[in-house]
């Protein structure tokens, strides 16, 4: 099935430099501005400069173009350039919106839209109401994007009175964005005709930016009508439009219609290959839709085929919509409609009682008054009638927001739920692989006694044979010490299933009393062989200092075994990645320790890795925060151990870190 097209409208931030604007972010054109920018005064000519080099990071590092854009807003505030100030805001909502911060995105359109009104700067008013349809329409309100890019046109053309020539490149954006808008809203004759109209325009040299979008679109259109031979063509042709424009947003949502459309022909291959290449390029630029809906499909492609991929593909998705739909932000969302519900209805009633004050001063004579009165008494009972109607509409409106964002929250307490799981599967099989690692041991000792004995029977044969009864006793005796040796490791053998079988047995909650020098013991070499079965190349130096007068603790060994296995698992993370960037000499080391103190046990982990900056410090414990590349790490694995500690056992989990010194962990039991 085909997925929604991309939430975000060709920005019009250019208008503000007319027919200058560079056609792609070029390095001679950056480095060109850079180099003014270095000798450039602290004025609105800096102001200009540096708007400009921030819209042309825009679709290649949006993160670059907003900070650019903040330098610029901040000097245009000191010198008062209510311009250089539209433009930067304008700016900065357009690199959040591309980033996924939609609700941040609106509030600075919302301050641009009204510094340029305060200025009647209209091609600046035309720009914002264009970008502000973009945050909307990633929240799928089709319809307001719809209003916003037709008052968007209306603005513009007051400009330049519908003469397209005057400016092909604005108008082309213009009419490609209402085509997608029409498009959204599946009135595909309407999208034919604006996109039809946008299509010549594009096709000129100053409206050639635009070309690749206007040919996505198309394509998207042909396969809403099921034509995907046409559909394939235009894909291609934009695909060859969007490298030359360096549009890295646009390339990504093209590899993804690719491979939905190979998806609904049933060539699997083909939308995996480029599926993949959408979420790669997606990921270049850090565009969460394009990484959601990529990952998305990827996970549907690999269920069944490589439920491993699907996993890893689910996991980045995850990440992607949490990122893009969090209850903060549809939290933040509503407030925003709400503000500016507010302020419209604030300053209508400020106008209001503007007028009123006039027609007050031209009062003359006690029978005027009386008219007067009469009529602002019929205006005002009119005027709460209209109130009354908007404020019914608003609730209703207020009402189905709220019972989507409910919606929205059942859906990430599933989500969370299922991440757990997985958590707990993925310490399993880390669990798994150490085992496997424990157990080779004995079993090569059973072989090989095994073999030996095979072999001292051959000469008790022989040697029975010759009548040697001297030569028979010792080979007797050393084959009773071989059965002695093979049944020692048997046992051993027996025993670390027993333990496997323990440890992949679901908790019950109950407490048993454990000796936790062992289990601290036992987990550390699980950890470390299970990371050693996955990285042969990975070595550690493992110190322990269990205090061997430790009483047993009542404990859930199941729920304590997870938690040493994340605390181990991030130490030997730590001094790997410490071990890439660190000078020649240095050596991983992993300290493991007990030790009772004032009525509690100690149990603390200890590495020499790279340490925890005090700016993550403070999250570590948060569900869902990870610092681990996408796909190696949910973030949950420290929240259910300190969840474990603290509510399952009473205790308490603290770290204690250094940068470059390494990172330790405690965890305090009651004795």
């Amino acid at each position: 099935m085909k997925r929604s097209l991309r939430p975000a409208l060709l920005a019009l931030v250019s208008l503000f430099w007319g027919n200058n604007w560079m056609a792609c972010a070029q390095s001679p054109e950056i480095d060109s501005l850079k180099r003014q920018l270095i000798q450039q005064r602290a004025d609105t000519n800096r102001v200009r400069r540096l708007n400009q080099l921030g819209h042309l990071y825009l679709d290649i590092k949006p993160d670059t173009t907003y900070r650019l854009a903040q330098q610029a807003y901040r000097l245009a505030q000191q010198l008062d350039d209510k311009p250089g100030q539209a433009r930067g805001l304008n700016l900065m909502g357009s690199s959040l919106s591309n980033l996924g911060d939609y609700p941040k995105a609106i509030r600075f359109f919302q301050q641009s839209l009204q510094i340029s009104r305060s200025i009647h700067d209209l091609p600046a008013i035309s720009a914002v109401l264009n970008n502000m349809a973009s945050p909307y329409q990633a929240q799928k309100d089709y319809k307001r994007v719809l209003s916003l890019s037709q008052e968007a046109q209306q603005v513009f053309d007051q400009v330049h009175r519908k003469d397209t020539q005057s400016d092909v490149r604005t108008y082309a954006i213009l009419y490609c964005n209402l085509g997608e808008t029409y498009l959204l809203l599946n009135q595909l004759d309407s999208a034919d005709y604006y996109l039809k109209k946008a299509t010549p325009l594009t096709e000129q040299e100053k409206g050639r930016i635009v070309l690749h979008h206007n040919l996505y679109l198309l394509g998207d259109l042909q396969l809403k009508r099921h034509d995907t031979t046409t559909a394939l063509s235009y894909y291609r042709r934009a695909l060859v439009a969007a490298g030359q424009n360096n549009s890295t947003v646009t390339l990504a949502d093209i590899y993804l219609s690719i491979a939905s459309l190979y998806q609904a022909t049933g060539a699997i291959d083909s939308s995996i290959v480029n599926a993949s290449r959408a979420l790669a390029t997606g990921q270049q630029t850090n565009y969460l839709d394009g990484i959601l809906s990529a990952s998305e499909l990827l996970t549907k492609l690999y269920e069944g085929r490589n439920n491993t991929q699907a996993l890893r593909y689910y996991k980045v998705a995850v990440a992607a919509k949490d990122s893009l739909f969090s209850q903060e932000k549809i939290k933040q969302l509503l407030t925003l409609g709400f503000e500016e519900q507010q302020r419209q209805q604030e300053q209508a009633a400020l106008e209001a009682s503007y007028q009123n004050r006039i027609r007050m001063y031209g009062l003359v004579g006690l029978v005027a008054g009386v008219v007067l009165v009469a009529g602002l008494l019929w205006r005002t009972n009119q005027r709460q009638r209209r109130s009354n109607q908007v404020l019914t509409r608003q609730k209703t409106e207020l009402d189905q927001q709220r019972s989507k964002a409910e919606q929205a929250l059942g859906e990430l307490q599933t989500t969370q739920a299922q991440l757990i799981q997985k958590e707990k599967m993925a310490s399993l099989g880390e669990l798994t692989a150490g085992i496997a690692h424990e157990i080779q041991n004995p079993l090569n000792f059973v072989n090989n006694f095994s073999e030996i004995s095979g072999e001292l029977v051959q000469e008790l044969k022989e040697e029975a044979s010759a009548g040697r009864l001297e030569e028979v006793l010792a080979i007797a005796n050393d084959l009773t010490m071989n059965l002695q040796k093979i049944n020692h490791h048997g046992k051993r053998a027996d025993s670390i299933v027993k333990g496997m079988l323990e440890h992949s047995r679901s908790s019950t909650g109950e407490r048993q009393v454990t000796d936790l020098n062992a289990l601290t013991n036992e987990y550390l070499k699980l950890a470390y062989h299970g990371l050693r079965a996955k990285d042969k190349d990975f070595n550690a130096e493992l110190v322990t200092n269990f205090d061997a007068n430790l009483s047993p603790v009542e404990l859930v060994p199941q729920d304590m075994g997870r938690v040493l296995l994340n605390l181990y698992n991030n130490a030997f993370y730590a001094v790997a990645e410490r071990q890439k960037t660190a000078p020649e000499g240095y050596r991983p080391k992993v300290k493991v320790s007990t030790h009772r103190s004032h009525g509690k046990v100690e149990i603390r982990v200890k590495d020499n890795g790279t340490g925890i900056p005090e700016s993550v410090k403070a999250k570590i414990f948060q569900p869902f925060f990870t610092t681990k590349p996408t796909g190696q790490g949910t973030g949950l694995g420290l929240s259910m151990s300190y969840d474990i500690i603290t509510k399952g056992h009473g205790g308490s989990l603290e770290v204690e870190t250094q940068i470059g010194d390494g990172t330790e962990m405690v965890v305090r039991l009651p004795a």
